[in-house]
């Protein structure tokens, strides 16, 4: 078979399989397995394709095909110009967290040495972006699973950020183990999915960890962890920043306010969606 051949078959592959994005992941994976893009597969589409390497670039084909997620299969995805190891085990970076992270940088633009924490870290996403623009910051990012604490030390090493401590805490049940205050920000997307939706995400969802996503029985768990037992660590002027998912906006301002929090404000992503919450400490 041809380059072209190749890529091709294993587009219609995941078209039959109804993946949402079949000519994005199908060459995706063509460059990771045969080492061309777009415009080197337009020169050398004629060529005959290596064997062994066809033979790797059908099997990731059909495990996209049955709902594995693409960047587990790539192992790595960029975020906001930033390489990420990930992995089983791991939430995946997604664009919308950009949101949450460009006014957590706005936020301390004129701060030089400002001290954050990011709550349910997960791989670093959020943690390794901030230190990486904020290389005067100092970031501590909190989070439970050991496998995801793996990911964090594997990615922090990656991008060589040195201006980041890795912690591992329950952020349920363990505030009350923390000792460390004074923080400008707190920053957390945490998980916001409610148990019961959680059999009715896309396929390529539920391969993600459980932990990772489920918010308890309404989404808000750990929102309501958070401002109640997280915010004492803020200084007086500091902010809680998070994103949320679709709808929970209102909920989650509501309970920032009861936790004695002011100045709210609701941030939209790209397609309109409430999908960031602030909070000061005054």
């Amino acid at each position: 078979m041809t380059l072209t051949q190749v890529y091709l078959q294993g587009n219609r592959l995941l078209t039959r399989a109804e993946v949402d994005s079949p000519a994005f992941d199908a060459m995706c994976i063509f460059k990771f397995c045969l080492g061309f893009d777009r415009q080197g597969l337009i020169l050398h589409g004629n060529d005959i394709a290596d064997e062994k390497k066809s033979a790797r670039f059908f099997e990731l084909i059909y495990q996209r095909a049955k709902g594995r997620p693409l960047q587990y299969i790539l192992g790595s995805w960029e975020f906001m110009g930033i390489e990420f190891k990930v992995g089983e085990g791991v939430l995946i970076p997604r664009g919308d967290t950009e949101v949450l992270v460009s006014k957590v940088l706005a936020l301390i633009e004129d701060v030089k040495k400002s001290k954050i924490l990011d709550l349910c870290a997960g791989p670093g996403t959020i943690a390794i972006t901030l230190a990486k623009f904020r290389v005067y910051a100092s970031v501590f990012a909190v989070e439970l699973s050991e496998v995801a604490l793996r990911y964090l030390q594997e990615n922090i090493n990656l991008n060589a950020v040195e201006n980041i401590t890795p912690l591992r805490f329950d952020v349920l049940f363990d505030a009350d183990k923390f000792n460390f205050n004074e923080f400008d920000i707190i920053v957390s997307n945490p998980p916001y999915i409610a148990t019961s939706e959680l059999k009715s995400l896309q396929k390529e969802v539920l391969n993600e960890p459980q932990m990772a996503l489920d918010g308890g029985s309404d989404g808000l768990m750990f929102y309501r962890a958070i401002a109640e037992s997280w915010t004492k660590f803020l200084h007086q002027g500091g902010y809680l920043c998070v994103e949320v998912g679709i709808g929970q906006a209102l909920a989650v301002a509501d309970i920032f306010k009861a936790a004695g929090l002011d100045n709210i404000e609701v941030i939209r992503d790209l397609s309109g969606i409430d999908r960031v919450v602030i909070a000061k400490k005054s």
